[in-house]
């Protein structure tokens, strides 16, 4: 500025007392550290700077791109924890000394669309920071999904939803698809079991909907539900209602595929009471009648899934953060497409039974 010394201009613009190291790429004020990077003075304009980015990178979010908004979602998390972190040391050591510079410059120019250039900008605290959230306690970041399943016109504990809205509330359940009916599949009584085994299928779509917080990739949810349901992956049949779901949650904890918790498994225990209750008294099999149907759909698509990919189609993971969170189906086991098949057509046999009784 005109009539300002060489020195005074070099003085950092916000505390006014140190050196300047840095310029604002938005205000363009010049500051020492990063403790006056976020003081009160400039608070305003350094959280608009960091939000912009990540609205900007959200705008040109798309279906596919789910483990790229996974991770800035997650990058701003950490941010805000380790800046309370550095807040803390700044207090205690002198503002002249080599900071790193922060995120938000280190972000700045870099490619928000390549999720290998954004984990080689991470520090390695905050790349553990990073892995912790993913794999133990991603539910603090992202939104938790609420299932159709939970509202029930007798229970008001469940759900505070006036009764009226209960044509409403059907409309977000999955839609009940047509089957052929359960005379035309066959002259034999069914047996008692049949019951139990939906009820285990049942438990199974719970667990792995909640699993996913609702968001299905087809091939995938399909994996998992072969892997902890035993009715569908090798025809076992339960005698009580009991042992159909606690062999879900037996098989959770056994699977090498899942990571999981007493406190989920009681949480799926519960959304399957939930859904053999049924929306009302005189509606109880509606629920069961939707989840069969989604499981239908989602056996469906994993069937045509299965006929146009192949293993050239897949792309081999590349770099750190690939081989570390892999967005494609490598490490799962391979599904049998003919088992896939066979399992669409024992869905649309419990479909048709229940619609046949009405009941689970």
């Amino acid at each position: 500025m005109e009539g300002s010394s060489n020195k005074d201009e070099m003085l950092c613009g916000i505390c006014t007392i140190h050196r300047s190291k840095y310029c604002c790429p938005r205000c363009g004020i010049l500051y020492c550290s990063l403790l006056c990077y976020q003081s009160d003075k400039h608070l305003e304009c350094s959280e608009s700077f960091y939000e912009d980015c990540v609205n900007e990178e959200l705008s040109s979010y798309h279906a596919g791109d789910e483990a790229k908004r996974r991770m800035i979602d997650i990058l701003k998390r950490v941010q805000n924890d380790v800046d309370e972190e550095d807040v803390d040391i700044e207090e205690s050591i002198d503002s002249d000394d080599d900071i790193p510079i922060d995120l938000h410059e280190r972000l700045k120019n870099l490619d928000l669309n390549n999720a290998e250039v954004l984990w080689n900008a991470l520090t390695e605290d905050e790349k553990n920071e990073f892995e912790a959230v993913v794999r133990g306690n991603v539910g603090s970041v992202l939104p938790q999904w609420e299932p159709w399943w939970m509202y029930n016109k007798d229970g008001k504990l469940v759900e505070e939803v006036e009764s009226s809205e209960m044509d409403e509330h059907l409309k977000k359940c999955p839609c009940i698809k047509s089957v052929p009916k359960f005379n035309t599949l066959t002259n034999v009584k069914p047996s008692p079991a049949i019951s139990f085994n939906i009820t285990n299928v049942l438990a199974s779509y719970a667990f792995v909907m909640r699993y996913f917080n609702g968001e299905i990739d087809a091939v995938v949810a399909v994996t998992h539900i072969l892997d902890i349901c035993q009715n569908l992956s090798s025809s076992t049949n339960f005698d009580d209602l009991v042992t159909s779901v606690e062999s879900v949650a037996q098989k959770c904890l056994q699977s090498e595929l899942i990571e999981t918790d007493e406190t989920s498994l009681e949480v799926m225990k519960h959304d399957t009471f939930l859904m053999l209750k049924g929306p009302s008294r005189d509606n109880n099999a509606y629920y069961c009648k939707s989840a069969l149907s989604h499981l239908i759909e989602i056996f469906n698509e994993a069937k045509s899934n299965l006929k146009t990919t192949t293993k050239e189609d897949i792309p081999k993971p590349k770099g750190t953060f690939c081989k570390k969170f892999p967005e494609n189906m490598n490490y799962l086991p391979k599904l049998d497409l003919s088992e896939v098949k066979k399992n669409v057509k024992k869905l649309e046999f419990y479909l048709s039974f229940i619609e046949s009784n009405d009941n689970c």
